[in-house]
C-alpha cells in the first residue's frame, strides 16, 4: 500500500485533474452536443470515483502524527476541494439544463415520428379494380 504522503500527492493531482476537467467543460458548455455532454458527465463521475477511492485509502492510514507532518499537502488538498465544490455547484445546474434540453428535443422528435407514422396514404398499396361500367 502507498504511504500517506504518496496518497496525499495522488489526491492533490486527482483534484487538480478534476478542476481542469470542470474548467474545460465550463468553457465548452455552450457548444457541447449531446454525446460530448454525456461523455463529460461520465468522465467527471470517473474522476470523482477515483478521488473517493484515494480518500478511503488516506483515511485508512492517517493518524494525527502523519497528518501534522503533512499539513501543507492537506491544506492544499482542502483548498482544491473547496474550489471544486464551488465549481461543481456552478456547472451542475448548467449541465442538467443542457441534458434536459436534449431530452425535450428527443421527445419532440420521437413524438413527431409517431405522429407521422399515424398518417396513412390515401391510395391502396395494391392496384384497385377500375370500374368502367358508368
Amino acid at each position: 500500500m502507498k504511504d500517506f504522503q504518496e496518497l496525499l500527492r495522488q489526491s492533490v493531482v486527482q483534484h487538480q485533474r478534476l478542476h481542469n476537467h470542470l474548467t474545460a467543460i465550463e468553457k465548452r458548455l455552450p457548444i457541447l452536443d449531446l454525446e460530448s455532454t454525456v461523455q463529460a458527465a461520465d468522465d467527471m463521475d470517473a474522476l470523482f470515483s477515483a478521488i473517493q477511492l484515494t480518500d478511503q485509502q488516506i483515511l485508512a492510514v492517517m493518524d494525527a502524527e502523519t497528518a501534522a507532518e503533512h499539513s501543507d499537502l492537506i491544506e492544499e488538498r482542502l483548498q482544491l476541494g473547496k474550489t471544486l465544490q464551488q465549481q461543481y455547484q456552478k456547472i451542475l445546474p448548467k449541465l442538467k439544463t443542457r441534458l434536459a434540453g436534449y431530452k425535450a428535443e428527443l421527445f419532440i422528435i420521437k413524438h413527431g415520428l409517431q405522429t407521422m407514422g399515424g398518417y396513412i396514404h390515401g391510395t391502396a398499396a395494391a392496384g384497385a379494380i377500375i370500374d368502367t361500367s358508368h
